[in-house]
């Protein structure tokens, strides 16, 4: 079996408990009960994008986490997010919405430039969720895993409400990113034409319009994204004297322990906005 089948039978494995989420129309999901997630279908970018929406136990007004994904070989998007959408909305009652970038899922967008449409598909998903009577519209929260750290740093700023940013193996300097990586394939991603001196976007100025605390997580052996990109951004909030924290995993690579990140991402965020569990109670 080659790499790409295998890869694609181990998603199904993975992910085959997620495989009887109910999609449900748009006017379904103000009702959608207590304790749920569902698959939602939006217009957005010309065309149609895929999400998920976790609403939590109870009857409360919830803050909203927006999961966003990496890459895969495979083509999977937001089902990837699922089971941590599922922890935030257990254990501190954020609703989860998670979104499948273009190219990823079944989201189906027109073409153009990469990040204006994702942007668009987005921030569609966002304004979707922020009129959920069940979504506190006021607070949002961003966690992005690679190349959807990417799109989580550049969102951040961007938008009213943000409460807090948790990034995962992200990169944040893409012209220091093409020199330093050792794959082969991202440099092809990042400079698909071969240019000498490709354009790559830096978001460590944009920092500085950040609203609030960032988790950056990452680990000290990735050789896809080296460490410098967190170490970076760390120096870069520190300068700029902006709450931040960053946790090292000095034993893996681009792909992160699951508890321990879960451990630390829940922590984060019963210190910078507490938990919503209260809010539960009937």
């Amino acid at each position: 079996m080659g790499l790409k089948p295998f890869l694609a039978a181990l998603v199904l494995v993975i992910f085959s408990g997620c495989a009887t989420v109910a999609t449900v129309p748009l006017t379904g999901l103000a009702s959608l009960a207590p304790n749920t997630m569902a698959r939602f279908l939006f217009p957005s970018a010309g065309g149609t994008a895929e999400g998920y929406l976790v609403r939590p136990r109870g009857n409360g007004t919830y803050p909203l986490m927006v999961l966003l994904h990496g890459h895969s070989l495979v083509g999977i998007g937001a089902r990837s997010l699922l089971p941590a959408a599922d922890a935030f909305a257990s254990e501190v009652c954020y609703a989860g919405l998670a979104v499948s970038l273009p190219g990823y899922g079944d989201t189906d967008v027109t073409a153009g430039p990469t990040a204006e449409i994702t942007r668009q598909v987005v921030f569609d998903a966002i304004a979707t969720a922020r009129q959920l009577p069940w979504v506190d519209a006021k607070q949002i929260y961003l966690y992005g895993v690679s190349r959807g750290a990417v799109v989580a740093a550049t969102l951040n700023g961007q938008m009213d409400g943000i409460k807090g940013a948790l990034l995962q193996s992200g990169a944040y300097d893409l012209a220091r990113l093409y020199q330093d990586t050792s794959s082969f394939w991202l440099r092809k991603l990042l400079n698909p034409a071969g240019d000498a001196n490709p354009k790559l976007r830096n978001l460590l100025p944009e920092a500085a319009n950040w609203p609030a605390s960032t988790l950056i997580l990452h680990g000290e052996q990735d050789t896809i994204i080296p460490v410098s990109q967190a170490t970076g951004l760390r120096d870069r909030l520190q300068n700029l004297g902006k709450p931040h924290r960053l946790v090292l995993f000095p034993e893996h690579g681009h792909r992160l322990p699951l508890a321990e990140v879960k451990e630390t991402a829940l922590q984060f965020l019963k210190d910078n906005g507490g938990s919503a569990c209260a809010l539960s109670a009937p």
